[in-house]
């Protein structure tokens, strides 16, 4: 594993772009921007919700993007590392703006019927910093195992005598 030196951009606390940027990387966790996925957030109307005009939230799209890539040039992986992550997740304290930012999060993942594994350690970071009410944890739950997550019966052995 490479240490990765975090190039991401700090943005004020609770503030609109900080919480977008966390949406942005839900949308972009699993290397791709899925038409399904562009369009749960258009009919959401996530930018709006989070405070942002179409324009501003593409300015933290792009960023976040512009951001990746210099991590690459720096640490060869373009993934965000978990500090940096935890930084970001960090920017979002208002337990209002993270239940809305989850609420987008699972929104975009869900869209297209898949959860890719980077989608699912995004999710899994929010569930782990912050303290979100138990029937909004429990709806999140299956989407860190994917979508098509279930639980088979073991086959019991069979006893003779």
């Amino acid at each position: 594993m490479s240490h990765q030196v975090s190039t991401v951009r700090r943005y004020a606390t609770n503030s609109p772009q900080a919480a977008a940027r966390l949406v942005a990387l839900a949308l972009i966790a699993n290397g791709e921007i899925k038409t399904k996925e562009w369009a749960a957030l258009h009919s959401l109307q996530a930018h709006e919700r989070l405070g942002l005009s179409d324009e501003a939230w593409h300015d933290v799209l792009d960023t976040l993007c512009m951001d990746l890539l210099e991590a690459v040039k720096v640490a060869g992986d373009c993934l965000v590392d978990g500090p940096t992550l935890t930084r970001c997740l960090a920017e979002v304290d208002d337990p209002a703006l993270q239940r809305e930012v989850m609420r987008l999060c699972t929104a975009v993942i869900e869209a297209d019927g898949h959860v890719d594994p980077g989608e699912s350690l995004v999710l899994a970071e929010m569930l782990a910093h912050w303290a979100l009410p138990a029937h909004e944890q429990a709806g999140v739950e299956p989407l860190l195992y994917g979508l098509d997550f279930q639980v088979q019966p073991r086959r019991v052995p069979l006893v003779t005598q």
